[in-house]
Parts: C-alpha cells; structure tokens; sequence
C-alpha cells in the first residue's frame, strides 16, 4: 500500500524522496533559462552559468535545492507534531504538483525563496502558546523578506504572513510594527551591500521598480494536461477540507484554517497572475500536499486516499517524462 510506505522510519523514505526528485525533475533540470523580470538575487542565472560548466553538476545543485526544501517543509510539519506518520508523504505530494507546472528550470530562485518561506512558517507557528511573539513574527517577516530578494512575486507571502498573524489571534500593533521592521531588514542590509560594492543604491533601487512594473502580467496559459491535473487536485482537496475542517484540536484547527486561505489564494493567483505564477505554484503544492496528507490520515475508507495518492503520483511522474515516450 502506498500510504504504508511512509510509515516505516530510517533513511528508506529521505532516500525515496531523492529519487521521486530525480524522475520528476530530471529532464526538467538540464537546462537552465534567465528569470524573467530578474530577481534582486539572481539564482536561476547563477546555477545557468554553473549549467555552462559543468551540466551534471549544475543538475546535482538543483536536486539539492529541492531536496533542502523538501526537507524544510518536514521539519515544518514536524513542529507540534502536525502531520505524524506522513510528513514525507507531504513532500512527496508537494514535488508532484511543482513537477507538473514549472517549466523548464526558472525555479531556482522560487525554491530557494519557498525554504525561506518554510523557515517563517515555522517561526510563525511557533507563537502557539509561546511568551515570546515579536520575536518569532520578527524573525517570521525577516525570511519573508529574504524570500522576496530571490522571486519577487514572494511579495505576496506578506499577505500569508499577515493572515497567519491574525488566524493565530496574536495581531496586536506590537506584532504589526515586528512585522514591518522584520520585512524591511533584509532590504537595509542589501541597501548597504549595493552601497559597499557598487557605490550607487539606485541599482537596488532600479532592480525593485522593475520587478513591481512587471508584477501585474494576464492569465496563466495552461496546456490542456496541466489544466486538468490542476483541476483534479484542486477538487480533491475541496473535498478533502470536509474531513479535514473536523478536527478539533486548537493548534490543527489553526494551521488548518492558515492551510486553507494558502490554498484559495494560490490557486487564484496561480491561474490569474502569469508574473506571480512560481509564487502560486509552490504555495499550492505546499497547501494542497498538507490537506491530502490530513485528509489520508482521517478518511475511513483508506482506498479513497490510495486512489488519490496513486493518481497524483502517476500523472506526475507521467507528464514530467513525457518526451521519453512522446517525441
């Protein structure tokens, strides 16, 4: 059985996930193309000129990006013990949505901005309970900002960030004004890096108006296999959420409620934002592999979640590999 798969403990499942990178993004990842418009912290260009060097090389650089934020998002999924027993079924999930809808390799710089993303996530959840709570949203709106330097579309996750604020019943003007403070940090150490290195600030200030001037692009164009799987996930998770939305425990009930407003926004944005499409891509993959993990882990008849599981699996691993069979 599929779900029984991830289960069992040791290195089996880290190693499962390293070949479900392999197969799905293996084709994918061999050749590198620019951003565009450019992030402030170029690093699809980066591994591009890494790829004119060496192609292998530059291959075993994105797998293991991929693989650091797989890992992220289980340490995330860790905290309060929010997934037990499948967290690496939530990752496997994850990377079979993103395979599916990035193209060929722009997504460097979004994963590196999603691990960023996993790591407010977590400081975001750590303000359950905790005395502590300007300094977690601190920290939080700190690799929010960090995020946005390598995928602007990021940008967005402010609004993610605000709402898990409010969700979690901690927005007071004091978490507000940590917030502000931790979003603008990263932005003053960068203003001070293009000050030391280049003696001229307007090129920071140059490249952030010019990725606000290309934020705002028309719908995302969708082959008919990525519009159907994107409407076979989303409809599974709408269902998912009936079961999901009964848990009952204060801190499920939370991150649920957080999982849920992820899901609705990315799926819009990623459909109606073409510049902003990497930020929606990872966000849905990221929401839609939470709920269906939960929804696997609630459901009474397991082969409802098997058949959910298989179908996503396949379809991924299918379309990503499609040239080896299709010329």
């Amino acid at each position: 059985m599929i779900l029984d798969t991830f289960r069992h403990r040791g290195v089996k499942r880290f190693v499962f996930i390293l070949f479900c990178i392999t197969i799905l993004f293996w084709q994918k990842i061999t050749v590198f193309h620019e951003a565009n418009p450019l992030p402030i912290i170029p690093a699809d260009t980066i591994l591009g000129l890494l790829a004119q060097t060496n192609i292998y090389l530059s291959v075993f650089a994105e797998i293991s990006l991929l693989l650091i934020c797989s890992y992220c998002f289980i340490i995330v999924l860790s905290l309060y013990d929010i997934l037990p027993g499948r967290k690496y079924l939530a990752a496997i999930l994850f990377l079979c949505t993103v395979s599916v809808f990035t193209d060929a390799q722009t997504i460097a710089g979004s994963v590196c901005a999603l691990v960023f993303q996993m790591c407010a996530f977590y400081n975001l959840f750590r303000t359950y309970h905790s005395g502590q709570i300007k300094s977690p949203v601190f920290i939080a709106a700190f690799f929010t900002g960090i995020s946005i330097m390598f995928s602007f579309p990021f940008i967005i996750a402010i609004i993610n960030l605000t709402a898990g604020i409010w969700i979690f019943g901690i927005m007071t003007w004091r978490t507000i004004i940590s917030m502000i403070l931790g979003l603008l940090t990263p932005f003053v150490f960068l203003l001070y890096f293009f000050q030391l290195a280049h003696h001229d600030i307007n090129l920071m200030l140059y490249a952030v108006e010019n990725n606000f001037n290309n934020l705002f692009a028309g719908l995302f164009d969708f082959d008919n296999f990525s519009a159907a799987f994107m409407g076979f996930v989303f409809v599974v998770t709408l269902f998912s959420m009936l079961k999901v939305s009964k848990y009952t425990k204060t801190i499920q009930r939370m991150i649920n409620n957080l999982f849920y407003f992820i899901f609705v926004t990315s799926a819009v944005i990623t459909v109606f934002i073409q510049s902003m499409q990497s930020y929606g891509i990872m966000l849905f993959g990221i929401s839609t592999a939470y709920l269906l993990t939960r929804f696997s882990q609630l459901v009474k008849h397991k082969w409802i979640a098997e058949f959910i599981v298989f179908a996503i699996l396949i379809a991924a691993a299918a379309y990503s590999n499609r040239t080896l069979f299709f010329h």
